[in-house]
């Protein structure tokens, strides 16, 4: 009589490893895919914290007495935009690092649409107020922020936040 072995033939076991090699390669594909899913969200949520932080400074003050911080402290003078009002128009160009902290570098407005070259600095937000739009006593806030501030605006990620506020 003759022994039966048991156990998996040559071709059962390069067929196995042929299928098991095809998912792996599948799966280590989706890797950079998520990680590059996972930093654009981490860009969003931080210029989504920027925006409203920008719109919470100015719907917390007085009308006529709005400030704007631009960097983490709030009592250097140089940090902050101060004697804004709701009735007037405004724009002004602000510079984040990649944590979303405020930054004291001076941007002018013409130059939001340019690659800007400051250190540290990752994104950039223009606000924009309009007063009396959409009709008289109410004011248009827009927080425009993108990332990254090394690129053109063309080629930047754009993020826009629209609140509209009463004039008090």
């Amino acid at each position: 009589m003759r022994s039966r072995l048991t156990g998996f033939s040559l071709v059962e076991a390069a067929l196995s490893l042929a299928i098991l090699s095809f998912a792996l390669v599948a799966i280590i594909g989706l890797f950079p895919v998520a990680l590059q899913t996972a930093r654009e969200s981490s860009a969003e949520t931080r210029a989504t914290l920027i925006a409203r932080r920008i719109v919470d400074e100015i719907q917390s003050l007085a009308a006529t007495n709005i400030s704007l911080v631009r960097a983490p402290s709030v009592t250097n003078v140089h940090a902050r935009i101060s004697g804004l009002d709701l009735s007037k128009a405004f724009s002004s160009v602000l510079l984040y690092d990649e944590q979303g902290e405020g930054m004291t570098n001076q941007v002018a407005s013409q130059e939001f649409e340019e690659a800007i070259t400051a250190a540290d600095a990752y994104f950039v937000a223009e606000v924009r107020l309009t007063p009396n739009y959409p009709r008289p006593g109410i004011s248009r806030v827009q927080a425009t922020v993108e990332a990254p501030v090394s690129a053109p605006s063309p080629r930047r990620s754009r993020f826009v936040f629209v609140s509209y506020m009463s004039q008090r």
